[in-house]
């Protein structure tokens, strides 16, 4: 009886937060497709708990809820101090911070895994269709795309979805990226906009923090960017403006990284890629992003970057992996590697491709992502899971270029 009550209760709200998203929607162009990503969103989080409990029968989701509900069967007090006592850098601090909020969840509202799925489901899926509904209202040629790319496209919904530190994360990312958007059309900044833009900054720091090293400077880039300094700042071109602030940026962020994790520090950023690198492909031989070592330093990095940038946005590739459900992401990469063929077709026709400051900050942000992200972490598994928080933005890109493909025209 009380296990059903609790149902009842967590739907009633779930449902009711739902609607009550749905109604802030009333004039946006992606008002008819709330209710079917919203579902295909939900369905993906129970979907992941399945493939975990069913055929992994075991991962970090599995651990999460474990570690989240031994905390939220303390007594009140006790529970207070351990969500709020300190770490230390030996300590996954991560995971930490992750189990603590699951933690905190699971305590307000009594929730199995299977709701608590449901919540953090639904959390990506608000930030995700902010970022859709702004990116609309900056260009409204970016609708299909948008709406392809964070809402349908099935192994990015899949995996931000459910019980995993990248539900969150994708959703925090995607608020920051959709209250950028929602200045950049208004020069305004709403009391709303800035609290939800800090609670978003909080949660990339404290659960993905290399995320948050490439993302923040791109985005401090941009707002500068679009600040008309003076009549003579407006007239600079792209190239320009970008040289300035590079050259301006560089101690500040360089600061920024050393306060965001020692790991950042130039002193220890190789390293600490070694050692990763090594230590997956020692846990995960198979299905592992091998590279080229010749210098046994930095320039290895350089060395493999073509082959860890295509191992980021296209691996596994057909045929190099039968199981499941790497078949199935293989599938996917096909397609979209043939729909980056042709995208590319399409800008050579064109013959030219006019660079604006947001098409260069997000080339750069999936370059880098990439890249570090397949040699920090070369297993396709792993690298499947982070792919989340850089290939919307490709699969945005290809959608864009193929809409003026024929195949594709109503007309």
């Amino acid at each position: 009886m009380a296990i059903a009550l609790i149902y009842i209760f967590n739907s009633i709200l779930l449902i009711g937060f739902s609607y009550w998203h749905f109604l802030s929607y009333d004039q946006s162009p992606i008002r008819s497709h709330f209710w079917p990503a919203w579902l295909f969103k939900i369905c993906s989080g129970l979907f992941l708990g399945g493939l975990f409990y069913g055929y992994y029968q075991s991962g970090d989701t599995i651990h999460f809820y474990e570690q989240a509900s031994r905390l939220a069967q303390l007594d009140p007090v006790a529970f207070f101090e351990a969500i709020t006592q300190g770490t230390v850098p030996s300590q996954s601090v991560r995971a930490i911070y992750f189990v603590r909020i699951v933690a905190v969840v699971k305590w307000l509202t009594h929730a199995d895994y299977w709701l608590l799925s449901v919540y953090f489901s639904f959390a990506s899926f608000c930030g995700a269709t902010l970022l859709v509904d702004q990116l609309v209202r900056w260009r409204a040629d970016l609708k299909i795309p948008a709406i392809v790319a964070f809402l349908y496209f099935p192994s990015i919904v899949f995996w931000s979805s459910g019980l995993l530190k990248e539900s969150l994360a994708f959703a925090a990312v995607s608020v920051l990226i959709g209250c950028f958007l929602a200045w950049q059309q208004t020069k305004k900044f709403s009391f709303g906009s800035f609290l939800l833009s800090v609670l978003a900054l909080a949660i990339i720091v404290w659960i993905k923090y290399y995320v948050a090293a490439v993302l923040i400077p791109l985005l401090i880039y941009l707002v500068l960017y679009h600040i008309p300094f003076g009549k003579k700042w407006i007239e600079f071109s792209l190239w320009q403006r970008t040289g300035i602030l590079t050259l301006a940026l560089v101690l500040p962020v360089l600061g920024f990284l050393q306060w965001l994790s020692p790991n950042l520090s130039m002193s220890r950023l190789w390293l600490v890629m070694q050692e990763n690198h090594e230590a997956y492909i020692q846990l995960a031989p198979h299905g592992a992003v091998y590279t080229l070592s010749w210098f046994d330093n930095g320039w290895d990095l350089f060395v493999n970057m073509p082959y860890l940038w295509f191992s980021g946005l296209f691996r596994p590739v057909l045929g190099e992996d039968f199981s499941f459900p790497a078949v199935l992401a293989s599938l996917e990469n096909l397609a979209l590697l043939i729909g980056a063929v042709l995208a590319l077709l399409m800008v050579a026709k064109k013959k030219k491709m006019p660079w604006t400051a947001e098409r260069l900050a997000t080339v750069i942000y999936v370059t880098v992502l990439a890249i570090f992200l397949s040699y920090s972490a070369p297993n396709l598994g792993t690298l499947a899971r982070f792919k989340i928080y850089y290939a919307p933005f490709v699969v945005l890109w290809i959608v864009y270029q193929l809409q003026s493909f024929k195949l594709f025209r109503k007309d």
